[in-house]
């Protein structure tokens, strides 16, 4: 009888073992970029209490910089790394993010938009320390 019930106490943690893979493998879904929009507009909407007005006008420059975005971020991946091809895309992706900043900013009030920066400063905090993580494991 001891056994028996280790034998399926084995299997039963043998299959959770497997299904726990089985789940880690499949990749999450990938949001479409109107997707994105929508979510991160719905995040910032709690986060700094937006109107509906000022969503829709959030969304309206969040679309029309997203190809811009994109495209530079594309035109810095082509490039080889220490170029002045690489620099310069760099640089026309950080005007394009200063200007959609300041699109931002006539839409937010001044409060709204003091709150945006601090959210803005703690997710590229949460990233550099995660890059940081992913460092650190790479070197072990």
């Amino acid at each position: 009888m001891k056994i028996k019930n280790l034998f399926i106490a084995l299997l039963f943690g043998v299959s959770l073992i497997i299904s726990g893979v089985a789940v880690a493998q499949t990749p999450p879904p990938s949001l479409t970029p109107e997707q994105k929009i929508e979510k991160r507009l719905a995040h910032e909407q709690k986060r700094l209490g937006l109107t509906d007005q000022q969503v829709d006008q959030l969304k309206t420059i969040l679309e029309q910089n997203q190809q811009k975005i994109q495209a530079d971020r594309q035109a810095i991946q082509a490039a080889p790394e220490g170029t002045p091809a690489r620099k310069d895309a760099r640089k026309q992706l950080w005007a394009d993010q200063k200007t959609r900043a300041e699109q931002f900013k006539s839409v937010l009030t001044p409060e709204q938009y003091r709150r945006f920066k601090v959210m803005r400063i703690a997710e590229l905090e949460r990233r550099e320390r995660r890059l940081e993580r992913q460092e650190n494991r790479l070197m072990k």
